[in-house]
């Protein structure tokens, strides 16, 4: 039996379905001309990387505050001059908002991660020279501080490292500009 509609009983309105609304994990990348595959990183492969990038960034910040707010005690156990110690901290700082902020994107842009691996490189090599070179007026502590820093900033150095290549696959398609 059909419902036919009379004058004194209209039909019932159509309710409009829902617009699609992708998942908040879902990350929409263009495919390559011919629609063979994806262009870039997938989402999934940069979680390590995102990862690593969050770790850094908050032991990062973590530092840069100790330095900062505690400058005194701190010069006086490592044997660093306060300004030298506050401008550290503040680096640290800067340095710590720049990782999250990197770290904040699904897929980590290739060149910034490989700017961050040069810059941690280049300040584990410093704080080496610095705890060993008899550049700075360091105690033992001092010298100890800053050797764990360089081995802390090489150690994610070499993991942003390979973050970077496993999201990009290595040696595969997905090779960054």
């Amino acid at each position: 039996m059909t419902h036919t509609p009379s004058p004194h009983h209209p039909p019932p309105p159509e309710t409009p379905s829902p617009p699609h609304r992708p998942s908040p994990s879902y990350v929409p990348r263009p495919h390559a001309p011919s629609g063979h595959a994806p262009v870039g990183p997938p989402v999934d492969a940069a979680r390590f990387l995102r990862t690593v990038l969050r770790v850094d960034g908050v032991s990062t910040a973590v530092t840069g505050v100790l330095l900062v707010a505690a400058l005194v005690p701190l010069t006086t156990l490592t044997g660093m001059p306060g300004p030298f110690a506050a401008a550290f901290g503040v680096f640290q700082l800067c340095g710590a908002a720049g990782l999250l902020w990197i770290a904040r994107h699904p897929v980590p842009r290739p060149p910034l991660v490989r700017a961050v691996v040069a810059v941690n490189a280049a300040s584990a090599v410093a704080c080496a020279v610095l705890a060993l070179g008899g550049v700075l007026p360091l105690t033992a502590f001092g010298a100890v501080f800053l050797l764990c820093g360089a081995l802390i900033v090489g150690v994610y150095a070499v993991l942003e490292w390979a973050g970077l290549r496993r999201a990009l696959g290595v040696g595969g398609a997905g090779r960054a500009r």
